[in-house]
């Protein structure tokens, strides 16, 4: 079934319309932006995280949005997907800018005070991480692991469901924070606002290897950290993720594409009406980081002068 035709195309989003995540919400603008077309797009909340460009590249979803970076990986089998192969039928539709940083954050009164502690620090620390891999990278920087750290009684906090505040973040139960930080208090980013609230943050500057080694592993830039992001939160080295990006498979119709994108471009300013800091700039909507265009897309770009 060509759900196109019906025009009631799958949108891979996260989380179900309402709960305000980032792939969600662009969900909610692709829906409302091509509701006058004729489009009754169906939002399925079940394909968040790794799902994402499963659901796109397998069929289950027609089009979807998530990070670029999750995008590119998979399309290329590579980090998460290294064990899954290419999804090489996957295209890019329009990359929407979202400012958003990798960072480390500590509380004020822990015993960790520097950074140069993890290597030997013989205390169990309480550690909140929702970008494993940046995790890995820094610990591996100060000669210790994950498993080192569990021997010596850590506790590792990961991605936690519900509408209550964080108890661990409101009592201050944790000594550091490596995640991505964004100005907007989402599902996935709450714990920073709640811990700057509830709690005095000491922010530290990512050292320039582990930068170096984030960028090339999961795409980025060395970039400072803006002052008050978060209550708290001041000019540190840090790494500027990639944007978030629409995307759909290589069958995508020409004609869908091509309205979709335009689409998009007329109606941009849709990403400014949100609770995210979403924009569409076109000098880079059509820089997919190595994943390629739709043909549709690219013509439509090329046209305009976008590409």
């Amino acid at each position: 079934m060509n759900r196109w035709d019906d025009r009631k195309p799958v949108f891979a989003g996260a989380g179900p319309p309402g709960m305000g995540t980032p792939w969600g919400t662009l969900a909610e603008i692709a829906r409302r932006l091509l509701a006058p077309l004729g489009y009754d797009v169906q939002i399925e909340p079940e394909s968040f995280g790794l799902e994402n460009t499963r659901y796109v590249s397998d069929g289950r979803a027609d089009f979807g949005a998530t990070h670029l970076s999750r995008i590119r990986a998979s399309f290329r089998g590579e980090a998460e997907f290294s064990a899954e192969g290419q999804r090489a039928n996957l295209r890019l539709l329009a990359t929407i800018n979202h400012p958003s940083w990798v960072t480390v954050a500590g509380r004020r009164g822990s015993v960790l005070t520097d950074l140069a502690q993890l290597g030997s620090i013989d205390q169990p620390l309480q550690i909140k991480s929702g970008t494993g891999q940046v995790l890995d990278l820094l610990l591996q920087h100060y000669g210790t692991s994950r498993r080192a750290l569990e021997e010596r009684g850590a506790t590792f906090y990961g991605f936690e469901r519900g509408r209550e505040v964080l108890s661990w973040a409101r009592d201050g139960e944790f000594d550091l924070i490596v995640d991505t930080v964004y100005a907007a208090y989402t599902p996935e980013a709450r714990h920073w606002w709640e811990a700057s609230v509830f709690n005095d943050l000491v922010f530290f500057d990512l050292p320039e290897p582990v930068i170096a080694a984030v960028c090339a592993t999961t795409g980025g830039r060395p970039a400072r950290l803006p002052r008050h992001v978060v209550r708290g939160s001041r000019e540190v080295a840090a790494v500027e993720r990639l944007p978030q990006a629409y995307y759909a498979r290589d069958d995508m119709p020409d004609d869908v594409a091509a309205l979709t994108v335009e689409t998009f471009d007329v109606g941009r300013s849709a990403f400014r009406s949100t609770h995210l800091p979403y924009s569409y700039d076109p000098a880079n909507v059509a820089d997919g980081g190595g994943v390629p265009l739709h043909p549709a897309a690219e013509r439509y770009y090329r046209r305009v002068g976008y590409a």
